[in-house]
């Protein structure tokens, strides 16, 4: 890893030198957000393409708990890689297959799909942006709405495609958005893909939130006026390492600066709670008091 990084820095220094590299001009376009910032850009141009088969492995079975890998070769350092027709089997440790759908869906939840493919197209699958709403979406957001105990919800096609959306139809210019450290990529992405001004505090600590609060109150926006919204971000299980959020001490936080709350609940609603209710019924916190929460059906449990 570290001979990676260090031809990786050797090779930018010496296209920044000369000019000459393969890669493209990757400035950034007038009325787009960037994406990708320093080590980020860096390990996507120098070091992935070496090290991707290490993990980006394609499957050739359904995602159980046991699957076949296809087995890839490569003839130019990785840029591209060639499948040699060899499939391993494999112990699957990376997929949301959570309630066994993937095992034999024609057992567990066929007959309930099948069904539905009978009484409705399968365009209905489609962004509703594109094919428009139908009677089923709007009974799906009133049920959920009313298992969470807020006023509406709105479902999307995809967690990930949640975030990316809704963050920067939220907050627009003049707002702040304050991030947990260990937030989720979609939630990374959808905060800079809004004008919002990004600040992070410490994982799962109230502690700094309130002072990053107070100061970003106190100082206001970088022209000197104050902020038109600020909104607090945080996820209910942390996916990556596990951790419930604190969630009773960031409401205390938020009412007391007044600030929005939005909790990512993809990996705790119907997971925590003596219902499944998510992070909220687990720590006794007011539904009322977590301003928007978002969760995912891949994952329920």
């Amino acid at each position: 890893m570290r001979m990676l990084l260090q031809i990786g820095h050797t090779r930018d220094f010496c296209g920044w030198l000369t000019g000459v590299t393969r890669y493209k001009n990757t400035s950034l376009k007038k009325g787009y957000a960037l994406l990708l910032h320093s080590w980020e850009s860096f390990f996507t141009r120098r070091m992935f393409d070496r090290i991707q088969d290490c993990w980006n492995r394609p499957i050739c079975s359904p995602p159980r708990s046991h699957i076949e890998v296809m087995e890839r070769g490569s003839k130019d350092s990785k840029r591209t890689m060639e499948l040699t027709g060899r499939v391993i089997p494999a112990l699957n440790t990376g997929s949301y297959n959570y309630l066994g759908f993937a095992d034999d869906w024609k057992t567990s939840c066929g007959e309930e799909v099948l069904g539905t493919l009978s009484k409705w197209p399968i365009n209905m699958s489609s962004a509703r942006s594109d094919m428009g709403s139908i009677v089923l979406h709007e009974e799906l957001e009133k049920i959920v709405a009313d298992f969470l105990g807020k006023e509406a919800a709105v479902v999307y096609q995809m967690g990930f495609g949640t975030n990316l959306t809704t963050v920067p139809a939220l907050m627009g210019p003049g707002t702040l958005i304050i991030s947990d450290s260990l937030n989720h990529t979609s939630i990374v992405n959808g905060a800079r893909s809004s004008p919002a001004l990004i600040r992070v505090f410490k994982h799962n600590n109230p502690d700094q939130l309130e002072l990053i609060l107070k100061e970003s109150i106190v100082n206001g926006q970088p022209c000197g006026r104050p902020w038109t919204k600020i909104l607090v971000m945080v996820e209910g299980i942390y996916s990556m390492e596990g951790h419930i959020c604190r969630l009773p001490e960031i409401v205390r936080v938020c009412k007391k600066y007044k600030a929005y709350l939005y909790v990512d609940e993809a990996h705790s609603i119907g997971a925590l709670g003596a219902t499944g209710r998510g992070v909220c019924e687990l720590t006794g916190v007011d539904p009322a008091d977590v301003d928007i929460l978002m969760g995912t059906f891949t994952k329920v449990s």
